[in-house]
């Protein structure tokens, strides 16, 4: 898994980062290459340049490229190590690491340093096309302190959210999931596993997350995969979900229009049941809603004139484009002023 840096009008190679992690290092023991997904650069201080560079690769390696020397002949891995490696379960072993194939997303902590969003899962081998026998995924957010020394954490250290129930209403199916509470003091990051976890369910149908993700008002949205093992059907279908970007909880208001009248309101909640063992049936927020359109990709949105509204153009392997009409949520977009420069 390497990094290049070129120079962009004349290709001159600038710096080549090697991570090391190559065929060798293949946990599962096989001596399969390694690679690294798309990059994403962060600019730290405000000053249009790339201070850091953030990237997974095949063997569940969440790395940080430090690129704040003056010289290019300084940059390097951060840490001399991975900021995160990704397994399915508490120790990483042969079987259970997760690959990482989409670029991360990068967002403030709301203390200090960076928070570092990115699912887990790979669509690219003959072997990926099924729905059995697959390792669990993940969606991940991971406080990098941005310290100058890295003390190692796993799962263990992460608040774990789970997606707790699926139903069919409003014509749609959806997601919830659960709220759990994060300490900055305690946890470093949060985890939902991609599979529904109702009356402990464990079967993930091959669900993965392989598009980039939209770090968006306070929200992390991102699409996922699951595989049809039909060879004459579209490929599959996904979930789009939507959480809470710090706490990787349901957000606090219902995110979708289900019900088709233009408000976001509780009328909107899903009806999971009775949960709480009072005998009435429980409401709350949706977290995901599957795609109608097959396999989609990372959404285009666009946001209402009056900002009050947000949709999302799913474009799905069937050929068809399904429109997700949505709340913005608290925080607005677009211009909000101007000024006139007299020549």
């Amino acid at each position: 898994a390497v990094l290049y840096i070129a120079d962009l009008e004349t290709g001159q190679l600038i710096k080549k980062i090697d991570t090391g992690e190559g065929s060798v290092n293949d946990p599962s023991g096989g001596g399969r290459p390694n690679g690294l997904s798309e990059p994403a650069a962060v600019d730290a201080d405000g000053d249009s340049i790339v201070d850091y560079v953030y990237a997974g690769d095949l063997f569940g390696n969440l790395w940080k490229f430090d690129l704040t020397a003056s010289s290019a002949s300084s940059w390097s891995v951060a840490y001399s190590q991975p900021l995160f490696t990704a397994c399915a379960g508490t120790a990483c072993n042969s079987s259970n690491y997760q690959a990482i194939t989409s670029r991360p997303q990068v967002g403030r902590h709301p203390t200090s340093g960076f928070m570092v969003y990115f699912g887990t899962g790979k669509y690219i081998e003959t072997s990926d096309n099924s729905t059995t026998g697959q390792t669990d995924q993940t969606f991940y957010a991971i406080w990098d302190e941005n310290l100058s020394t890295l003390s190692s954490f796993g799962r263990s250290s992460l608040l774990e959210q789970k997606i707790t129930h699926e139903v069919s209403q409003f014509g749609f199916d959806l997601r919830a999931t659960s709220e759990n509470v994060v300490s900055w003091s305690t946890h470093k990051g949060w985890y939902i596993d991609l599979y529904n976890q109702e009356g402990g369910a464990s079967n993930n149908y091959g669900e993965r997350q392989v598009s980039n993700s939209v770090l968006r008002n306070d929200r992390i949205i991102f699409t996922t995969l699951i595989p049809d093992d039909d060879p004459c059907g579209f490929g599959g279908t996904g979930w789009l979900m939507e959480l809470d970007a710090y706490s990787g909880a349901q957000l606090p208001y219902s995110p979708f229009d289900l019900d088709g009248d233009g408000d976001f309101d509780s009328d909107d909640y899903i009806n999971v049941g009775d949960i709480d063992g009072d005998g009435n049936d429980d409401y709350m927020p949706a977290s995901g809603k599957k795609s109608t359109v097959g396999i989609i990709p990372t959404p285009g949105i666009v946001t209402s004139a009056d900002g009050e509204t947000e949709y999302k153009y799913e474009s799905g392997s069937t050929g068809t484009i399904e429109i997700t009409v949505e709340n913005p949520g608290g925080g607005s977009y677009g211009r909000k002023s101007w000024r006139y420069l007299e020549n």
